[in-house]
């Protein structure tokens, strides 16, 4: 399955229930979890995890979780699964995190259930599994999990795991959307930009790229730049679409890497700059798959023919440092 399609799994977050003790109040959280109590032990084992409130140590946080797992405790089943699937002092191993997982979705872990799912779509320490994974994803989506509805609903899209069916993906999909999740906003959104399963709708679609895009969401932002270029579903604005270009291409998107540089030499959206549009051609040749590196690599040439000899001295500094930096140093 396309990653850009799907959610990563979420093997150490905090997502999971934890507290947020200050220092006076974690003698009382020792106090019950010394009693057994096993809340008690699994938040005390996650503030080790983490280093809350007491100094990091994966050891403690592996007893303290150990404890809670003795008594079949869901949430330290959970995150013992975590601290094996990251190689939290322990060496990384996810046949184990695996096993612990399973046992904490037996009891209808809704993260377990979900990384489950993920394991088995990507084939981690089991065959790949699409019918599994469709099942977990279910089971987690059902109980509100926003990735877990993205990934259900991108199955459903393409037949993995499950019959294709479109009104089931735009199901999955907008309740993912509606949770607020930024990769289920894009994918919704290109639902209603190909009018897949519904009738083509740029404006909807336009509505759901832009969402994921305040969220930071790279294709989103590239393609909602498109819809700024076309004025399809939105009033054409060359500004927004060089905002939206340019916010991908600090993410590293060779495509609107490509077109910010092709904005720059243009002067469209954005104040002319060649030092600029030179820098961003030079990057995306750099990024680009190989067809698209020759193109970026012969617009750079032709910008630089444009250009004097310590102007593409200077771009060509600014490209290095630019990638260097990881898109910090761009100016």
């Amino acid at each position: 399955m396309k990653l850009s399609m799907l959610s990563q799994v979420v093997l150490f977050c905090a997502c999971l229930l934890h507290s947020n003790l200050l220092l006076a109040q974690t003698s009382e959280l020792v106090a019950r979890a010394i009693k057994g109590d096993a809340a008690a032990q699994t938040e005390l084992g996650f503030d080790y995890a983490i280093g809350v409130g007491v100094t990091q140590d994966f050891s403690e946080a592996l007893r303290w979780f150990q404890l809670a797992t003795r008594q079949g405790y869901a949430d330290a089943q959970y995150n013992y699964g975590n601290m094996f699937a990251n190689g939290f002092g322990v060496a990384q191993n996810y046949a184990e995190a695996m096993n612990w997982y399973r046992l904490a979705a037996a009891q209808n872990h809704m993260r377990a259930q979900f990384n489950l799912g993920f394991m088995y779509d990507n084939g981690q320490s089991v065959n790949q599994d699409y019918k599994e994974a469709a099942k977990w994803y279910q089971l987690a989506a059902q109980q509100g999990h926003s990735a877990a509805q993205n990934n259900l609903g991108v199955m459903y899209k393409y037949g993995y795991g499950v019959a294709r069916d479109y009104a089931e993906a735009l199901k999955w999909l907008r309740l993912s959307a509606e949770g607020g999740y930024p990769i289920g906003q894009f994918n919704l959104g290109a639902m209603y930009t190909n009018g897949t399963g519904t009738e083509r709708d740029f404006e909807e679609a336009a509505k759901w790229y832009q969402a994921a895009a305040d969220n930071g969401n790279v294709s989103a932002q590239f393609n909602l730049g498109d819809m700024y270029i076309a004025g399809n579903g939105i009033t054409q604005n060359y500004a927004k679409a060089a905002e939206l270009y340019l916010a991908a291409a600090k993410q590293g998107h060779s495509e609107a890497q490509y077109n910010i540089g092709e904005m720059f030499a243009a002067g469209y959206g954005v104040d002319q700059n060649l030092v600029q549009a030179y820098m961003w051609s030079d990057i995306s040749a750099a990024t680009a798959s190989d067809f698209q590196r020759n193109r970026s690599a012969r617009n750079r040439d032709s910008i630089g023919t444009r250009m004097s000899a310590e102007q593409i001295e200077e771009a060509k500094a600014l490209s290095l440092r630019c990638q260097a930096s990881s898109y910090k140093s761009c100016q």
